[in-house]
């Protein structure tokens, strides 16, 4: 089947370019790994500036190529640390621009001490250091200490606690309500609304202490900070890397659950994307308020507070032939824009610029692609050089959580549960007996800021068949061919790059397997014994907080994404009401679109029976006509359909013996659609968002996003955009969960 028309909205005004394949500059290199041992990871970590090699970046009329300058984690055990300090002569020392990898098995102590290091910056460059109402450059109070770059740290993806220090235990779970700062930086001053607790001390250190559930799904996240208003700026700088939990051979084998997956033949592919000026075009208009303002830019400077997606035109033209991993800055200006023109977009891969992939072992290899860049959207593809086609891959994992798709699950379900990121298609040969799920062919996937993939890749041919490459070898590019996410004007251009060379090799021979076999965590981990109905272990009855109570049986909340003033574009937020079993709104429970703050908990509920996790049905609803991407801490989520059976993994009642089918941590929301009679104010006057009120006259169409969502851990956190852009600007909102009170669930009540 063809999936672009259920993917319409992330393929809307796409351009798609096919690349020839240029030769390649560099291998491609596993990042490093640290492990635990004895049950813990026990690691130094060090948030600092570093010249990033392997960008080389030539300015217009210089013969001296610049290496920029990003940010990494210096990491090392902390058993061979000198203070707070990575030795030098230490070899198992790494600060990788392209990203670390922390290896961790399921019942593991994470345990990081985190020092800043992290550079001061121009105020004039740091977009919410400034009140983004006003017309006129002034500070925000809300802000002001944001040109410091406080850090902090969050894994993303694991369903792990959120929590502050306490007197038995002062070290941070996995809470982003913290900032810390860089003593050589200045102090902080009081803040009109603090993000968290400030830490500013004279070693600027921070301690975490994160528990690994028993129970933790297998499969890849990621790390990185996660202060509000300048976590764009950070990742945008590359400070990120990736977490693996236990190994793919939990959930993969080669046969009916017999026979594993090789380890070795495992790829992990980071992708990040860092754009690099020129200063002899003259000044770069940087954001403050409602207006912009031009300020000089050196050679090699990376633009980290507001990536655009205009940096190169969306296609190749002119001499831009080809674009081996990166692509050239252009000249917006005539649109309001700034003048990129000599500068560059680099999209390394696991940090190396157009990498040589070799795939030369039987059956293939599983790649783990993360997206943790800012705000970059990718469209891939393994296009096959010489029949230029797309080459279909197995789907394996989405978001860190390994698929269970059930047999006979329709081709539209299919598409539901992946979040229509996928382009779905036959596999060439029916799944053979005794495997536990349908195998899941695709040869197209879109990533949004965040998401995580694995796929198994072996040389096929233009049918899906697996076939022995050529005695020589053959060809292939990795590739982002493009993608607009929105309506014209609205949705950003993302260009597309060619990323890797892919050789494979005739060792990848054709074997008789046709397919992997998966025992996915979306089903295990909702099964009894799952991370998603098992009791919380830590968790004892309290009383309720004013304010805090389940949501009724039968009733579902309702999120909404836009602007807090359609009038004005720098501003987002989310609005919020509860909505009744007859689709009537709660009285008294609206809230209005509201950009993030810190103080205001939109959401507090409790665990269910027995400390169980409790399940929450929620709506998103998008009044853009540009993507969000919607992401929740803490947890997963599944996607549900009402009219649903119970055999369907889209039942709105979770079967435990069916599973949840594909489970995710983000996803993109539809785009809103204005009829007529309001679709030149919303494309002009209102910067192309209608308002709620539009969208209940019905004269903005916006489908919502129904989803499950299982609670299962106690804290502070968070959902959001994931684009960083709009999650800084404020597109993210304040939850809590606590435990159930001793009183609240009657003769039920299990303390713990």
């Amino acid at each position: 089947m063809s999936s672009l028309k259920s993917i319409r909205s992330l393929l809307a005004t796409t351009a798609v370019l096919a690349l020839s394949s240029p030769a390649a500059a560099s291998p491609f290199a596993e990042p490093p790994v640290f492990a635990s041992k004895n049950g813990q990871l026990n690691i130094l970590m060090i948030a600092k500036p570093k010249l990033v090699k392997a960008i080389s970046f030539a300015p217009p009329n210089s013969r001296n190529p610049i290496n920029p300058v990003g940010w990494v984690y210096e990491i090392c055990y902390r058993q061979d640390a000198i203070g707070n300090q990575c030795s030098k002569e230490n070899k198992e020392t790494s600060s990788e621009f392209g990203g670390i990898r922390l290896a961790l098995q399921k019942g593991d102590k994470l345990r990081v001490r985190l020092v800043n290091k992290l550079p001061r910056q121009d105020k004039n460059k740091v977009s919410h250091y400034w009140n983004m109402n006003s017309r006129t450059p002034i500070p925000d109070l809300h802000g002001i200490n944001l040109p410091l770059t406080p850090t902090n740290l969050h894994t993303h993806g694991l369903v792990v606690q959120a929590r502050a220090p306490s007197f038995n235990n002062p070290t941070w779970g996995d809470d982003i309500y913290v900032d810390l700062y860089n003593p050589a930086n200045g102090h902080p001053i009081q803040q009109h609304h603090q993000h968290g607790a400030v830490v500013d001390n004279d070693t600027g250190i921070l301690d975490y202490e994160i528990s690994i559930p028993n129970n933790e799904p297998s499969g890849s996240d990621w790390f990185h900070p996660h202060v509000h208003g300048v976590t764009a700026d950070s990742l945008s700088s590359g400070l990120a890397g990736i977490i693996s939990i236990g190994s793919v051979r939990d959930y993969v084998s080669t046969d009916a659950l017999n026979s594993k997956f090789p380890e070795g033949q495992v790829r992990h592919l980071i992708l990040k994307d860092m754009q690099v000026l020129a200063a002899s075009r003259g000044k770069i208009l940087f954001q403050k308020g409602l207006n912009s303002y031009p300020y000089p830019v050196t050679n090699g400077e990376v633009l980290n507070d507001q990536q655009d997606p205009a940096f190169c035109r969306q296609k190749a033209t002119g001499s831009e032939t080809a674009r081996r991993g990166s692509c050239s800055g252009t000249n917006n200006t005539r649109s309001g824009g700034s003048d990129y023109t000599g500068g560059r977009w680099f999209f390394p891969v696991s940090g190396a610029i157009f990498p040589t992939i070799n795939i030369n072992k039987v059956d293939g290899e599983i790649w783990r692609i993360s997206n943790v860049g800012a705000s970059a959207t990718y469209r891939l593809q393994l296009k096959d050089n010489t029949g230029n086609y797309p080459i279909i891959t197995q789907l394996i994992s989405v978001d860190g959580v390994s698929t269970h798709i059930p047999r006979g699950t329709t081709a539209g379900d299919k598409i539901t549960l992946g979040g229509s990121r996928f382009n779905i298609v036959p596999c060439p040969v029916p799944t053979p007996n005794g495997y536990l799920a349908e195998p899941i062919c695709i040869k197209e996937f879109v990533m949004m800021p965040g998401s995580r993939v694995e796929i198994w890749v072996t040389y096929r041919d233009r049918t899906g068949k697996k076939i022995t490459p050529p005695k020589n070898g053959a060809l292939a590019t990795f590739q982002t061919v493009g993608i607009t996410t929105g309506a014209p004007g609205v949705g950003d251009p993302w260009p597309a790059v060619d990323l890797a060379e892919v050789k494979f090799g005739p060792r990848d021979a054709a074997s008789n397997l046709v397919a992997l076999a998966l025992a996915g965590d979306a089903l295990a981990a909702n099964r009894p014994e799952g991370i998603f109905a098992e009791p919380v272990p830590y968790a004892t009855a309290a009383a309720l907080a004013n304010g805090c109570r389940p949501l009724t049986p039968g009733h579902r909340r309702r999120i909404f994404f836009g602007l807090v003033t359609v009038t004005n574009p720098n501003v987002f937020g989310l609005g919020y009401e509860e909505v009744a079993s007859d689709g009537s709104v709660v009285p008294n429970t609206a809230m209005p679109i509201t950009a993030f703050d810190p103080s205001n908990p939109f959401i507090c509920l409790p665990l269910g029976p027995g400390q169980t996790p409790v399940r929450e049905t929620w709506e998103l609803v998008n009044l853009a006509t540009e993507l969000h991407n919607y992401h929740i801490h803490q947890t997963r989520f599944r996607f549900i359909q009402p009219s649903a059976n119970s055999t369907s993994p889209l039942s709105p009642i979770l079967n435990p013996n069916v599973g949840a089918g594909v489970v995710e941590d983000n996803v993109p929301l539809e785009i809103a659609v204005p009829d007529p009679s309001i679709v030149k104010a919303v494309m002009n006057t209102q910067n192309g968002y209608c308002t709620i009120d539009q969208w209940r006259s019905k004269r903005c169409a916006a489908s919502p996003k129904i989803i499950e969502i299982p609670f299962a851990e106690l804290g502070e956190f968070v959902y959001h955009c994931h684009i960083l852009e709009h999650e800084d600007s404020g597109m993210m909102a304040k939850i809590q969960v606590v435990p159930a009170p001793p009183s609240y669930w009657g003769n039920n009540q299990v303390n713990h």
